[in-house]
């Protein structure tokens, strides 16, 4: 008997998901979920038309393409490697997954499910704060000018309101003597 040491056949084995990030749910039909034998572009055969396979991969992406939770799919695949070793998830192939993979961890770290999941968690915290209570007008400039960063400019001079200063007349003075030099 293959695959037994005793006689008895061994359980599969159980690959449990990452469950930081949620498996994609929609109420709508999603192509993956309605023909999936079109996404297992492995099983498509090669023996009488060596392109096939490329066309099955090209078919499956463009399905993908207009899914609402493409960006969902992508994350829990890359999130799951050991569920997603076959077909196409997120208009991605195994080989582009695993080069993803590798961008994230170079970028977030070994723990990147967990880095996304916090980064997720965050944003949709901040969409229930706002659904709840607007921001004001002001609070939305102040929250722009942080994320500019730019400092709070003080108020111009404004000659006909506030006195010249010793400096600012200083300062003209020396603008006008070198504006003479280069006239004569």
């Amino acid at each position: 008997m293959s695959g037994t040491r005793t006689g008895v056949p061994q359980p599969p084995t159980f690959i449990a998901a990452d469950t930081r990030i949620p498996f994609p749910d929609s109420d709508q039909p999603l192509a993956c979920r309605t023909d999936p034998v079109l996404f297992a572009i492995e099983d498509v055969s090669t023996a009488d038309d060596p392109r096939a396979r490329e066309r099955a991969t090209a078919q499956a992406k463009k399905a993908c393409s207009g899914c609402p939770v493409v960006t969902e799919c992508l994350k829990w695949a890359l999130a799951n490697p050991d569920l997603t070793q076959t077909g196409v998830w997120a208009a991605t192939t195994k080989r582009e997954r695993k080069r993803l993979r590798k961008q994230l961890v170079a970028r977030l770290g070994d723990d990147w499910p967990g880095v996304v999941a916090d980064q997720d968690r965050r944003r949709r915290e901040q969409q229930r704060v706002v659904r709840t209570a607007p921001p004001t007008v002001r609070d939305q400039a102040l929250a722009r000018l942080e994320l500019e960063l730019v400092p709070t400019r003080p108020e111009p001079y404004n000659p006909w309101k506030q006195p010249i200063t010793p400096q600012q007349a200083a300062a003209n003075r020396h603008v006008l003597e070198l504006a003479l030099r280069r006239a004569a």
